[in-house]
């Protein structure tokens, strides 16, 4: 089987990542990730177009340099949540006779339930934003329902329950831009979270009333999933970035200074640091004696608020999500601190654990690692979910064939 090639980037707030995987019979053969700190870029928001270029250049340039494999001209992008909404859906459609569903009923019910949520929700809204994700949650097949995937079941009417996720069509169009500059071409994206989930979920796992937690530099997202399907996608504008300057406010450091505080003595649950230890702290010429415990207790109180709010969110949405929660799982830059799933576990009151993606120890790669697998996930031909193309069609419906030629190609280079 021919290789293929997926080049994603991350646009990230302390770090701009390019991944290319090489998949070989569906499987990633070789994975090269390589990074820069980035530039023109705040959570999530490009804000220098020029000095954003140079970032996103030399992340690919040094995978260029790195992998022994060419890298090719179309690249996706990890979309942050802060440019997102989510929505729960549900549309019907009556097929004309009693007959078996196929994949272009399917298409047929997700695309409805896409357009009535579009007007649903409005001009201001369908204006502005655009369909990333629709993710079907469950269909229901006359008054047969809980049925996962519906092809081959024989009736006159056909549901569907989806989690449709929109992203802003201005940030989707400036990235374009970006990677034009760049010589890429945008093939598509992948809500952030949604990637992380996708890097660490095997053939065997089954996320019901479970939480996922990206938490990055500068901004958080939060899934929660339910019968292994997410039901409710949370933004929440913090991440290490926060923290730093949280650390700077508060004791009057330069931002170096703070970033080595951070770096050396960062725990997340300050009951675990000794609270008789000493640091010094650098005052410019001076130094200071302080406990050990302060810098714990810093990361602690601003991470012990996020938790908090995000349970508070979770609880005016529907308290069982609370109520009846299995597992937090965390990935993201700061799930690097010390302790951090002690934390969570005190606060959220249920097992916590740091998930890494396959085959790497390091969680910051999750993003990168999910985008690939979500890809892979496509070329399963009973895939039901998609990222904005219709699904795979029977033989003869899948376009033209100079479209089937065009993507064939482009996999290959």
């Amino acid at each position: 089987m021919l290789e293929q090639k997926v080049l994603t980037v991350d646009l990230g707030t302390s770090t701009v990542r390019a991944g290319l995987a090489v998949l070989k019979s569906g499987e990633i053969k070789q994975l090269t990730v390589k990074q820069t700190p980035s530039r023109g870029i705040n959570s999530g928001t490009i804000v220098n177009a020029t000095s954003a270029k140079e970032t996103l250049t030399s992340a690919i340039n040094k995978v260029k340099l790195e992998s022994p494999a060419t890298v090719p001209n179309e690249a996706y992008v990890v979309v942050p949540g802060s440019y997102t909404l989510g929505f729960q859906v549900e549309s019907k459609i009556t097929l004309p006779t009693l007959k078996t569903i196929t994949y272009n009923d399917v298409n047929a019910v997700k695309n409805k339930a896409k357009d009535e949520l579009l007007r649903r929700l409005g001009s201001p809204v369908k204006t502005k934003y655009e369909i990333l994700h629709i993710i079907p949650q469950e269909f229901k097949v006359d008054n047969v329902d809980g049925i996962q995937n519906p092809i081959g079941h024989s009736g006159r009417e056909l549901t569907i329950r989806a989690f449709v996720i929109l992203a802003a069509k201005n940030y989707m169009k400036t990235v374009e831009d970006l990677f034009k500059e760049a010589g890429l071409r945008l093939k598509g994206g992948v809500l952030q979270v949604l990637a992380s989930y996708y890097s660490i979920k095997g053939e065997d796992s089954y996320f019901n009333n479970n939480l996922l937690i990206h938490i990055g530099a500068g901004n958080t997202e939060v899934l929660y999933f339910r019968e292994d399907k997410p039901v409710l996608l949370k933004h929440v504008p913090f991440g290490g970035e926060d923290i730093i300057k949280f650390i700077i406010q508060k004791l009057k450091v330069s931002r170096q200074e703070a970033e080595r505080l951070y770096r050396e003595y960062g725990y997340a649950y300050a009951f675990a640091v000794n609270q008789e230890e000493t640091i010094d702290i650098n005052y410019g010429k001076k130094v200071r004696k302080a406990p050990k415990v302060l810098i714990a207790a810093l990361i602690h109180l601003k991470l012990k608020e996020l938790f908090k709010d995000i349970i508070s969110d979770l609880n005016e949405k529907d308290p069982s999500f609370i109520e009846n929660l299995n597992r937090v799982y965390l990935t993201g830059g700061l799930t690097n601190l010390k302790e951090i799933t002690t934390l969570t576990e005190k606060v959220f009151k249920a097992p916590a654990e740091v998930a890494k993606p396959k085959g790497t120890d390091d969680p910051t790669l999750a993003p990168i690692v999910g985008v690939v697998n979500y890809v892979r996930s496509l070329n399963n031909s009973e895939r039901i979910e998609d990222v904005k193309e219709d699904l795979i069609k029977e033989p003869g419906g899948s376009g033209s064939i100079f479209q089937i030629i065009r993507r064939f190609i482009l996999d290959l280079i």
